[in-house]
């Protein structure tokens, strides 16, 4: 088990060792792709639901991995605000690409359609307490979808290191988690 905190280390460990952030991002997104791979046919429809950080930026490289399946990727807030410069470089890769891509700059015009699987790459480990607006409704709108969810690290709204959960959060079917299992999970 890791805690959030040791997490934190682990990452700045890496970069120190010569291990690039952007490399973590790409085996983390690659991970989450997998996990996708194996409840979901090849064609089948994902909605990814991205935040503007690094976890956000797993869920962008996730859908880069996705190909033959159906992606749309809904950015929770615009993108001249994604917090790292990597998850920026994905948004902007996925843009280049001609992916389907949304900007959701109001929560409660999030439709992620009919998805066979929602990727739930809101918040990361990093993040306690409830959830604020835009990542509140947008829960409710995951919780809501009758698809198989799959969140990225920790489902959005549960603290990684108690378990805690506020109303609302992620209700996921599965997490791809890194490095180890959380204490929360």
């Amino acid at each position: 088990m890791i805690t959030s905190e040791r997490m934190a280390a682990v990452d700045r460990n890496a970069a120190a060792l010569g291990v690039p952030r952007k490399q973590l991002m790409e085996s983390g997104g690659n991970a989450v792709a997998r996990a996708v791979r194996r409840v979901a046919a090849p064609g089948a429809s994902v909605a990814v639901v991205a935040g503007r950080g690094n976890n956000g930026g797993d869920g962008l490289v996730a859908a880069r991995f996705l190909d033959g399946h159906d992606v749309t990727v809904h950015l929770l807030g615009r993108p001249e605000t994604i917090r790292t410069r990597i998850a920026r470089e994905n948004w902007d890769a996925l843009r280049a690409a001609e992916y389907d891509v949304r900007t959701v700059v109001d929560a409660a015009a999030l439709d992620l359609g009919d998805p066979d699987v929602v990727v739930d790459a809101m918040l990361g480990t990093g993040v306690t307490g409830p959830l604020r607006e835009p990542e509140a409704t947008a829960a409710r709108r995951v919780n809501d979808a009758d698809a198989t969810v799959v969140s990225v690290d920790v489902p959005s709204g549960v603290d990684a290191d108690s378990g805690a959960a506020a109303s609302p959060a992620v209700d996921a079917d599965h997490v791809v988690t890194f490095h180890d299992r959380k204490p929360g999970l």
